[in-house]
């Protein structure tokens, strides 16, 4: 077994440093730039009808040298107006500039930031987004910008670069446009430095991108004949929920869907607590927004339209199909909500039809906009509504539901048969 060395063995001479090669700030000289005239040396006497110029060095993103560039001054009178000239144009440049220094000796391309942006969507504590958004903007770097941008730099992404990716997808949607261009200034913005300082700031100019304004954005939405039209043509419980959706709160469809018996409900099923949601068959234990959690009031005819519905459960969905799985917004729309407007010759649209009528309803309506705000789970427009406790304020909700109604008949036709007697386990 062999012996560690002694102490005065080991070679005890100090490690050299290794010098740092590249562009560093600390290196950098002031550019004041050579000032010269064709054909002519500095001792040479100044000519006054001659064209001046002056040379500098300028950083080239993506590579370790500077390039030598000449600029033309024009005609100076003197030198020393010449030197002036030059050092005018130089700052306009940026060349003595240290944002032009960090862009020009940054190798970060567009692609890759595009990676740590999306990765900072998912991972940050302050707002995160959902997958389903994340998913959006994953296909949208993909097809779109990956593509276009390619290999380069993310300090060559400019207003020169977005006009000409407007310009690439200028066959889309304008609201489209608009979205694909917020993406790619979200991805410049988030290359930041150890202080949390953007590395590229940039002031863009709209009118010289050139992006279509948005006008006239389809919103498909519906009126009174038409709500009652949907729900003659609709059966069972497709009817008990587009009636839910236009006639109370409003709901958005994915609470709707992710409503429990039993956990969310009174026992008058005149206030429903919105806790949840349903998105591609999967529970969500959160909601669109901070103000998504929230009651929701019914009037009395919907009310008693939701109990007969529920019968004798006492637990599982309010909407399900008959093995007590999630129903899917996609098997609502393929399958009951498109056909009836097919047959109907009513605009298509998705559900949320019904959620703009509900808000128009209550727009017209003397209902008070604070609670049109809560109702809807919109966010607060005024310090006041911070102190305005509506969560204690049942019995007012309730008059204001029922004095506001639903906006819309039921159908006094059967309903159809009451949900299932089908005992679900219960989820939380």
């Amino acid at each position: 077994m062999s012996l560690l060395p002694s102490i005065s063995d080991i070679d005890s001479r100090s490690v050299a440093v290794p010098r740092r090669r590249g562009k560093t700030l600390a290196r950098r000289k002031y550019q004041n730039g050579y000032i010269f005239q064709k054909g002519k040396k500095r001792s040479d006497a100044w000519l006054p009808k001659e064209p001046a110029y002056v040379q500098f060095w300028k950083d080239v993103p993506g590579q370790q040298n500077p390039r030598r560039e000449v600029l033309a001054l024009g005609l100076c009178r003197t030198r020393t107006l010449a030197q002036r000239t030059a050092a005018e144009k130089l700052e306009k440049l940026g060349i003595n500039s240290t944002q032009a220094f960090i862009e020009a000796t940054s190798t970060i391309s567009f692609k890759c930031q595009g990676e740590i942006w999306l990765k900072s969507l998912a991972n940050r504590k302050r707002n995160p987004l959902e997958q389903t958004t994340i998913d959006t903007r994953r296909y949208a770097l993909d097809k779109w910008m990956y593509p276009f941008f390619r290999d380069r730099l993310l300090a060559d992404v400019n207003n020169r670069a977005m006009k000409e990716f407007v310009e690439y997808i200028s066959h889309l949607s304008a609201a489209t446009i608009r979205d694909y261009t917020n993406i790619v200034k979200g991805v410049v913005a988030s290359a930041i430095d150890g202080n949390g300082e953007p590395l590229f700031p940039r002031k863009w100019n709209d009118e010289y991108i050139d992006a279509p304004l948005v006008k006239n954005q389809r919103q498909p939405s519906t009126d009174r004949d038409g709500i009652q039209a949907i729900l003659i043509e609709a059966t069972g419980q497709f009817r008990i929920l587009y009636a839910l959706l236009a006639g109370c709160g409003p709901l958005r469809a994915g609470e709707a869907l992710g409503l429990e018996i039993g956990r969310h409900f009174t026992s008058d099923c005149r206030t429903i607590f919105v806790r949840q949601k349903a998105k591609r068959g999967q529970i969500q234990p959160h909601l669109k927004t901070q103000n998504g959690e929230r009651d929701v009031d019914l009037s009395g005819a919907l009310a008693q339209m939701i109990r007969a519905h529920i019968g004798q459960r006492t637990s599982g969905f309010l909407f399900c199909k008959s093995s007590g799985e999630l129903l899917s917004q996609r098997d609502i729309l393929k399958y009951s909500l498109h056909p009836i407007l097919k047959r109907l010759g009513h605009v298509q649209g998705g559900l949320n039809i019904f959620r703009r009528f509900r808000i128009t309803e209550l727009k017209k309506s003397d209902c008070p906009e604070f609670l049109q705000h809560f109702w809807s789970g919109h966010a607060q427009t005024h310090v006041s509504e911070r102190y305005t406790k509506l969560l204690q304020a049942r019995d007012h909700r309730l008059e204001w539901a029922e004095k506001v109604g639903l906006g819309f008949d039921l159908p006094s036709c059967s309903i159809g048969q009451p949900g299932q007697l089908i005992q679900f386990r219960k989820i939380g």
